[in-house]
Order: structure tokens, then sequence, then C-alpha cells
């Protein structure tokens, strides 16, 4: 029962709305970073969110992710917002899978009829 208490506390706590924080976990999983590196994934995820929120009527078309063009754009959105603020302490091949990730994670909502961003 604490635990739930916890995590239901962890988006204010980290100062992170839950669907950044969800982007959030996904980015530091498996990665030591500073406080300084924790900080620049926490405003990576928030910028990719905001983002979306800006490109929203462009790139969250309905079923969007059934079509490779707009899927590709969808992607192209969160590698050009990611790579202008994660550390430099992410890798290419890090930097792609965490890409690659946070894309499954705004897939599987999709076809859930879940929004990705309000």
């Amino acid at each position: 029962m604490e635990d739930l208490k916890k995590e239901q506390q962890r988006p204010s706590l980290e100062g992170l709305s839950e669907e950044e924080l969800e982007i959030y976990d996904l980015l530091i999983k498996d990665k030591k970073l500073t406080q300084s590196e924790d900080q620049k994934v926490k405003l990576a995820s928030k910028n990719l969110l905001i983002k979306l929120v800006q490109d929203k009527e462009d790139l969250l078309v309905v079923d969007w992710y059934k079509d490779e063009r707009t899927t590709s754009k969808v992607r192209t959105a969160i590698v050009d917002s990611l790579d202008s603020d994660l550390p430099e302490s992410y890798d290419k091949q890090f930097f792609n899978i965490k890409t690659d990730y946070i894309l499954s994670l705004f897939i599987d909502k999709a076809v859930q009829g879940m929004a990705i961003v309000n």
C-alpha cells in the first residue's frame, strides 16, 4: 500500500506530469545520471510533450500509427526533440533505443485509444 502511495506521488515529487514521467522513466532506465543530466532528461520529457501538443494536428491524426508516413513524422519529431535536450552521455546507440521505446509507447497508447497528449 505504501509503495502505491509513493508511486502516485512521484509525478509531483519529480516535478513532472504523469505523461512526462512515463517518458522520463523510459529515458532513464538502465542509465546512471548526474543530477545535472537528470534535470536535462526531465526537460527533454517535458519538451517532447510540448512539441507533440504544438504539432498535434499535423502529427497525431486519426490512426497515425497505421500509416508509415505519419509514423515516420512522429518518430522524426521524437528524435528532433530529444536530440536537442538529452545530455551528451546518451550515445547514438542508446539514443536510438530510447527513441524506439518512446515511439512504441505512443503506438501502444494510440492502438488502445488512449491520448498521447491532451
